[in-house]
C-alpha cells in the first residue's frame, strides 16, 4: 500500500494498482468472514477465509480506480499534486516557491490546494496556521521568509502528530479493525470554537475562509 496527497495506491499481482481516494467520510473496514457488511458499504473485496474488505462511504465522494500500475506515473500526473510535506526534501525553499506560483490567494487556500502542496486538508490547515501564528484570511504575499519557515515546521508537526495518534476521528474516521483514532483530543484549533486559546487564552473564532469552516485565534495570529 502506497500513498500520494490523499490518494491510496494499493498495489496488486498481475500488474495491477487500485487507486483509491475516500473522499470525506469513506474508510475501510475489515471483517471477519461472514460477518454482515455495513449498510453503507459501496465495494467489498471477499478474501475467503481471511475475511472480508468493506469500503463504507456515506456520502458517497469516494473513488476507486483499477489501473495497470505502469500507468501509476501518468494517473499521479493527472491530478497535478504537489510536493508532499513529510518528504526529507520539502523544505521552507520549496514551500516558499510553492507559494509564489498563487501570490494573491489567501493562505488557507493555498494549503488546501493539492497542486500547491499534496495532503493537507482543513484540519490540518488549521491546525498548522495556528502552531505557526499566521491568520488563515492573510494573503501569500504577505508572508515574510521567517514565517513560511515556521508555517514549513508547523505543517510537518501537525501532521506528523496526527500519525502518531492514529487520526482525528471527529466523527466519521475509524481505522480497518473499527478504532477511532485519538488526535482530536490535541487540537488546537480546528473544532475549539468559543474555547480558550491554547496559547493565549483569548477565544477561538470561527468563520468561513477558502469556502471551508475555519478556527484561528484572533489574538495571537497575525
Amino acid at each position: 500500500v502506497r500513498r500520494r496527497a490523499k490518494l491510496l495506491m494499493i498495489d496488486l499481482d498481475r500488474g495491477l494498482t487500485l487507486f483509491v481516494h475516500l473522499g470525506m467520510t469513506g474508510r475501510f473496514r475489515l471483517l471477519p468472514r461472514g460477518a454482515d457488511v455495513h449498510r453503507h458499504a459501496r465495494v467489498v473485496f471477499d478474501f475467503g477465509r481471511r475475511g472480508l474488505l468493506a469500503l463504507e462511504d456515506m456520502r458517497k465522494f469516494g473513488r476507486i480506480r483499477l489501473r495497470p500500475t505502469s500507468e501509476s506515473a501518468a494517473v499521479l500526473s493527472g491530478h497535478g499534486y504537489g510536493p508532499e510535506p513529510l518528504d526529507p526534501g520539502f523544505t521552507p525553499t520549496v514551500l516558499a516557491k510553492r507559494l509564489s506560483r498563487c501570490p494573491r490567494k489567501g493562505i488557507k487556500a493555498a494549503l488546501l490546494d493539492q497542486s500547491c502542496l499534496a495532503g493537507i486538508g482543513n484540519i490540518y490547515a488549521d491546525e498548522s496556521l495556528w502552531r505557526a501564528g499566521i491568520r488563515p484570511d492573510r494573503s501569500v504575499s504577505s508572508l515574510k521568509p521567517d514565517e513560511i519557515k515556521v508555517l514549513r515546521r508547523s505543517i510537518v508537526q501537525s501532521l506528523k502528530l496526527a500519525i502518531r495518534h492514529r487520526g482525528t476521528s471527529s466523527r466519521d474516521f475509524f481505522d480497518l479493525y473499527g478504532t477511532p483514532g485519538d488526535n482530536a483530543d490535541r487540537l488546537k484549533a480546528y473544532g475549539r470554537d468559543g474555547l480558550p486559546c491554547s496559547r493565549c487564552h483569548w477565544p477561538m473564532r470561527k468563520d468561513r475562509v477558502a469556502g471551508r469552516g475555519t478556527h484561528w485565534c484572533d489574538r495571537c495570529q497575525k
